[in-house]
């Protein structure tokens, strides 16, 4: 399965094989692959270069590293939050605005909504009316931390509901990015109550199965959360401060 190698870049040649492997089927998720010394001698590196690389597919989270009787180098299938983390410190170096989220938000959020509203389960629904009490609970006692987690996982349900793999990815990577900018604005109570009703009117639409409305509904709560959070920024209060120029003498 794997062959000999001969380069400066061993360690990521190391990966392209043991990742193409995974990624082709031919190492199942579980399934427990050569000792370390039998990898050392198959590609014909050293201890070093082996272990450059293994730690390098551990952190891409394709392989587990146990120890103990039971260890060994096992394939895993990678999870969604480490590739979702990665994507997520790459992009916060992109000055990522709010505008661009929105863009994005408003193609897809209410796309998903039409197709959750034709695929959603009674229990999923329960679960989203249960998210938006907890969210007004927690607004009568001012927990806005808490109103914003639930208002995240609102967003994630529905995305769940379209049994969409890519669109749920997408989505969850682009609410987690919107929630780091609420997280620096720290909206206040009246951002919280228009978004609690807004996912009211969601939810409402997606008990009657009613494709079209919550896809209505759904672009007017991504609208409306872009217009607040926008003039947010542009607030003097939340302007960040200007770097100062020392003239040279």
């Amino acid at each position: 399965m794997f062959t000999p190698i001969a380069s400066r870049k061993a360690p990521q040649l190391i990966i392209n094989q043991i990742r193409g492997a995974i990624l082709q089927g031919k190492i199942a998720p579980g399934q427990k692959l050569p000792s370390s010394a039998e990898l050392t001698e198959r590609f014909g590196v050293s201890k070093a270069t082996l272990r450059e690389a293994l730690r390098a597919l551990e952190f891409l989270g394709l392989i587990d590293i146990r120890k103990g009787a039971k260890g060994g180098i096992y394939a895993s299938e990678v999870d969604i939050r480490v590739s979702r983390d990665s994507l997520i410190n790459f992009f916060h170096f992109q000055n990522v605005s709010v505008q661009n989220l929105s863009e994005v938000r408003k193609v897809l959020e209410p796309y998903a909504a039409k197709v959750a509203a034709q695929r959603i389960m009674d229990d999923d629904i329960e679960v989203l009316k249960k998210i938006n009490q907890d969210c007004e609970l927690a607004l009568a006692n001012d927990q806005h931390d808490r109103i914003s987690k639930e208002m995240v996982n609102f967003h994630r349900v529905i995305a769940r509901c379209t049994a969409n793999p890519v669109l749920i990815f997408i989505l969850t990577f682009v609410e987690d990015l919107l929630q780091d900018t609420k997280d620096l604005l720290r909206p206040d109570r009246r951002f919280f109550q228009t978004v609690v009703e807004a996912h009211k009117r969601i939810v409402s639409a997606l008990v009657k199965r009613d494709a079209e409305k919550a896809s209505v509904e759904m672009y007017k709560d991504v609208s409306k959360v872009e217009e607040y959070l926008i003039s947010m920024k542009n607030d003097s209060r939340f302007a960040r401060p200007k770097k100062r120029h020392v003239k040279a003498k």
